[in-house]
């Protein structure tokens, strides 16, 4: 099914709200509750708010907001009035983001107070720094259009507050809605100082995605999806069901087992390294997720069979559990069910069946290409995108795709793609680096990858002195990198160079890197 030339949200709530006005739709952690008829007007004056204020479609607007409904009404106001939301992380090196700036030159931000104050204060910079944590230096922005959320303190540049945003839109006429190929949304997925990389979405493909979304939903009215991503939330809103938005602070596992009971969620998405901590405390307690439980799905990286056994023996036989295989270029590609995961015996990782409007192929080389109306408009600054290389190596087992491993060094971590080749040439520019080499190493305990790297030093280095002037260099300064990209573990060794290009034998590397880990925990 291709997506229409035209893209709004609104027209979608419309049709929520004429049929069920008083039903709630979306909750925060906070408490706070709108209903349809609630959440469709105060959208429509968000966007409308955001065109009386000056902005023009296709107007970058930096975003820095914690989800929650305030998040949610002011992300589809942005879309909804021709904006381009660019998300960006809470914490960030001051290098990293000018180089984002550089980029892709906002004419808009939209972020908490309490995130301006803070980057604006040196006594709170210096704390946060003593604590290993960096903010963008939000404050020392030349922008002229400023949203603030949150309580509006002194000290703040001029601006409107969310709520003024709202009462501004209330008397002005709705906007337009954009054409498909306009641009939607800018993710950064990895980057540093010198080469940040940007995934530009345009409104057919966003459409694209939460079609593709929602065609995986086996959800309607009365049930309840705990989320937090636009992509999971618009199309759960969009087949009539409520959503409930959790805290984005650390994953704790009692928070999220109180909120599944309370709430009597029916669906729910995480990550393997998240649901690892809550296998951990369900295990040790002899308890199993809530039976109200009708769908799993687990998503990011791709879900390994050692960890599927130990989430099958907590979850009760009302839920269905998929394992979503996709990156942020192209949203979703596959899935497969938890029980055909587990049958499965043959080579490779199966990730399942093409979902709704999506193909792939394998190159002669081997990796996997995929295509669809959820794919990628290309990265800011490159040529357009007409098919995605995954950097899998893959084969296909009668329509299924079967990972064999990656023909590029990508690290999943998380939530986060990590592009090593990104971070080492950056790395490689640090006083007394003769090479470096960042690589993933899995770790069955987490469900996750531990983030490594390896640095070959100058000859004469005082390695002690070396590694903590590192970790410095890599959270502030001319050679920071992203802190989701900060690495769990740094060691010290030559590196070993193989084949005729003399490069870094990275998968030697990896199985040292593991010993090393390994005998440092026991």
């Amino acid at each position: 099914m291709k997506p229409s030339r035209a893209f709004s949200v609104l027209q979608k709530l419309a049709v929520r709200a004429e049929l069920e006005p008083d039903m709630p739709a979306v909750t925060d952690a906070n408490g706070n509750v709108l209903a349809n008829g609630q959440l469709l007007k105060r959208v429509q004056a968000v966007a409308q708010g955001l065109t009386a204020a000056g902005l023009q479609p296709g107007d970058r607007v930096l975003y820095a907001v914690r989800p929650s409904v305030a998040s949610f009404l002011l992300m589809t106001g942005i879309l909804e009035s021709g904006g381009v939301v660019v998300p960006m992380a809470s914490t960030m090196g001051p290098a990293v983001f000018k180089s984002r700036l550089e980029l892709l030159s906002p004419k808009w931000v939209i972020a908490e107070s309490v995130l301006y104050l803070a980057s604006a204060s040196r006594f709170v910079k210096r704390l946060l720094d003593w604590r290993g944590i960096t903010l963008p230096p939000i404050a020392d922005l030349d922008v002229r259009n400023y949203v603030h959320v949150g309580r509006v303190w002194p000290g703040l540049p001029p601006g409107l507050s969310a709520a003024g945003l709202e009462e501004l839109g209330a008397q002005c006429s709705r906007p337009v809605t954009l054409q498909g190929d306009a641009a939607a949304v800018i993710v950064f997925t990895s980057g540093t100082t010198g080469d940040p990389k940007a995934v530009q979405h345009s409104c057919r493909s966003m459409q694209g995605a939460l079609e593709s979304v929602g065609s995986m939903m086996d959800a309607g009215i009365g049930d309840v999806i705990y989320a937090r991503e636009l992509h999971l939330i618009l199309p759960a809103l969009f087949c009539a069901s409520a959503v409930v938005i959790p805290r984005i602070a650390r994953f704790s596992a009692r928070r999220t087992i109180r909120d599944l009971r309370k709430l009597r969620v029916t669906h729910f998405f995480g990550v393997a390294a998240e649901l690892q901590v809550l296998v951990d405390y369900l295990r040790a307690r002899n308890l199993k997720l809530p039976r109200t439980l009708r769908e799993i799905w687990i998503g990011a990286a791709p879900v390994r069979a050692a960890f599927l056994q130990e989430f099958r023996s907590v979850v009760t036989e009302n839920t269905q559990v998929w394992c979503v295989y996709g990156m942020t270029e192209i949203l979703p590609v596959a899935r497969v069910s938890l029980e055909e995961k587990l049958q499965y015996e043959g080579e490779g990782d199966l990730v399942g069946e093409c979902v709704q409007g999506v193909s792939a192929r394998v190159s002669t080389s081997g990796e996997l290409i995929v295509n669809g109306p959820n794919l990628f408009s290309g990265y800011v600054g490159e040529a357009p995108c007409t098919e995605h290389a995954t950097g899998d190596l893959a084969r296909l087992d009668n329509g299924r795709i079967v990972l064999l491993g990656r023909s590029k060094d990508m690290i999943i971590r998380g939530r986060f793609n990590i592009y090593p080749e990104l971070y080492e040439t950056t790395i490689d520019r640090i006083d007394g680096v003769r090479r470096c080499a960042m690589l993933g190493v899995y770790d069955a305990a987490l469900a996750d990858e531990r983030v490594v790297l390896i640095i070959e030093a100058n000859a004469g280095v005082d390695q002690v002195d070396m590694e903590a002037r590192l970790w410095s260099e890599l959270q502030s300064g001319p050679c920071s990198i992203d802190s989701a990209a900060l690495p769990d573990h740094i060691l010290f060794m030559t590196l070993p160079l193989a084949g005729r290009s003399s490069k870094v034998d990275k998968i030697g590397l990896r199985e040292h890197a593991r010993r090393k880990i390994l005998c440092a925990s026991q």
